[in-house]
Formats: C-alpha cells, sequence, structure tokens
C-alpha cells in the first residue's frame, strides 16, 4: 500500500453550495479532514489538489493546477505530476464517506491497469475516487492539450479497470461511498446519515 501518493482534490468552485464546501462540517470534522484521515491509513503521503493557499492551514502539500477550469483530467495531471510513488489515489474533498476498506479493495486489484475507476449504483463512473498510474501522465497531458474535457477519453486511450458496485457493495457502507456533497440539500442529507452513522 506504501507505493501510492494520497491527493485530495478541492479545486472546484463549489457554486452550487454558495461556499467552500470542503470546510463544511459532518460529525465534528471538515469534510476535507474526513477524506483525509480515510487516505492516510493506505498511503505514504497525502496532499491537497487546491487553487487557494487556504488549504495549507492543513499541514499538508498544496498543488495548484497549472491548467485552470479544466475539471477532472487536469487534477489527474496535477497529481501524477507531483505523486512521489508509482501511483496516485485520487479522491474529491466532496465525497465524505469514503472509507480505508474502499482504497484498500481498490489498490488490491491486480493487472497492468492505468487507471481502477469505480462505478457507483447509479452506473456512474467515478473519477475523483480512483487509482492512476504514473504512466498516464502523459496520455493525460496529452489529452489536455488537444483541448479534449471529457475524463471519459482517458478511459478509452489506457488500460482501465472498472470496478462495477457489485465488486464493493460487501463493505462497510457501500451504499455511502457516492454521496456526493454539492448542494445544501444534500450536504443536509450528508449531516442526517452523519448523526445516524454515530448513534
Amino acid at each position: 500500500m506504501t507505493q501510492v501518493s494520497g491527493f485530495v482534490t478541492a479545486g472546484g468552485r463549489s457554486s452550487r453550495m454558495g461556499r467552500d464546501k470542503a470546510w463544511l462540517e459532518l460529525g465534528g470534522q471538515t469534510m476535507i479532514e474526513r477524506v483525509i484521515a480515510a487516505l492516510k491509513p493506505v498511503t505514504r503521503s497525502v496532499a491537497v489538489i487546491a487553487n487557494s493557499p487556504e488549504y495549507e492551514r492543513l499541514g499538508l502539500p498544496v498543488y495548484a493546477d497549472t491548467n485552470i477550469g479544466i475539471g477532472p483530467l487536469e487534477a489527474i495531471r496535477t497529481a501524477l505530476a507531483n505523486a512521489r510513488a508509482p501511483r496516485a489515489l485520487l479522491v474529491g474533498c466532496d465525497l465524505p464517506f469514503v472509507t480505508p476498506e474502499l482504497f484498500s479493495f481498490l489498490l488490491s486489484l491486480k493487472g497492468d491497469h492505468q487507471a481502477i475507476v469505480p462505478v457507483g449504483a447509479d452506473e456512474r463512473l467515478e473519477p475523483l475516487c480512483a487509482v492512476y498510474s504514473a504512466q498516464a501522465l502523459p496520455c493525460v497531458s496529452r489529452l489536455i492539450e488537444s483541448g479534449a474535457r471529457k475524463v471519459s477519453l482517458l478511459f478509452e486511450q489506457v488500460p482501465t479497470r472498472l470496478v462495477q458496485f457489485s465488486e464493493i457493495v460487501h463493505l462497510p457502507c457501500a451504499e455511502l461511498f457516492f454521496e456526493n456533497v454539492n448542494t445544501q440539500a444534500e450536504y443536509s442529507r450528508a449531516v442526517e446519515i452523519s448523526l445516524k452513522l454515530r448513534a
């Protein structure tokens, strides 16, 4: 597990929330702190991808995007360009219910994959809760330079392992892994969930 660098993306504009969602609290921790805590047991280092120096207060390295406004592809590029290990585990700060068990499962999958990407129960790919190989960096860079924005194009061009939800449903709290918090309503729901989990 130690040959993996962990990265939390906090570069979004939080436009639907109206405030920086990374600092919203759930169960006594901010959302970004919850994700960091889940990453630490399975990675050799954890860093933050953000375009604001505010995140330096977490005491972790902070890397800014070189290309602004591109989305997940640029987050993947930034992670791989700064990874201290052959693989990078990239997770969005708005997925507060991810767990070390989920990450351990993704990292345990064997094969010459350059991307390991889970698929949610809704059949949507989760590119910001995925494992990427440093070998994918040239392809990511080429896609960005060509003007591409869809992260799915990367998965068409590098060896990719899609992890179906049925493969991870046995893990504790699997139904919550991809509870994405982007709006006030979603945050209210997450607060209710966290209270139930603590009860």
